[in-house]
């Protein structure tokens, strides 16, 4: 039940994200979008108030730990609270150790690993206050199936979104024991192949 909860949702512009935030707020919750993508991002917010909530779009890159720090503060003093926070943002990149050269490697998996691993944790980390002070909430790391026994190999170079991926599972698992008592749930939704944006852009055959 979220009517009348506030949510902070990254990757919003689109895809997953977006779907996520306007769901949310058919069920009746106020949400914080944030994106890098300011355009799409706007777009998700006035979807969100279409559906009948109240939402704001911040322009976020969730991989900086100071931008994530502003963006929370900002959620937090436009609606008072907040009762989620769905880690969604990511991104796939050609990170293998055979393609391109050190330096283009190299930025595609530190890029990986902050909009993941990194960016769900700065934004675990700066949102776990705000759920203290309102006696609890919910964290959700939207993960992959590639984790699952079976799917560990995608067969396309995507070892940063992978890597990233099997991060945040161990955040859960982590965070889940530690805040158990503080009545903050954390779970993680591991979605097989989805039609967004993104897969279309590295694997339009799998779209």
């Amino acid at each position: 039940i979220v009517e009348g909860k506030t949510a902070v949702v990254t990757g919003s512009a689109v895809g997953i994200g977006r779907g996520i935030s306007v769901a949310l707020a058919e069920q009746g919750a106020n949400v914080t979008c944030l994106d890098i993508d300011a355009v799409n991002n706007r777009r998700t917010a006035e979807l969100v108030r279409d559906a009948g909530a109240e939402c704001i779009a911040i322009d976020c890159d969730v991989a900086d730990k100071i931008q994530v720090r502003h963006a929370i503060n900002t959620a937090v003093q436009s609606f008072g609270r907040i009762d989620v926070l769905i880690n969604n943002a990511a991104l796939w990149e050609d990170s293998s150790l055979l393609g391109g050269s050190y330096e283009s490697q190299t930025d595609a998996y530190d890029r990986a690993m902050g909009a993941c691993a990194m960016g769900a944790y700065y934004c675990a980390r700066a949102t776990v206050p705000a759920m203290l002070t309102v006696g609890g909430g919910n964290i959700i790391n939207i993960i992959t199936e590639h984790i699952k026994e079976g799917h560990y190999i995608t067969g396309r170079p995507a070892l940063g979104y992978d890597c990233a991926k099997f991060s945040m599972w161990r955040q859960v698992e982590s965070w889940a024991a530690e805040l158990e008592e503080k009545n903050i749930r954390v779970n993680g939704l591991c979605f097989g192949a989805t039609d967004t944006p993104m897969l279309r852009g590295v694997a339009p055959d799998v779209a």
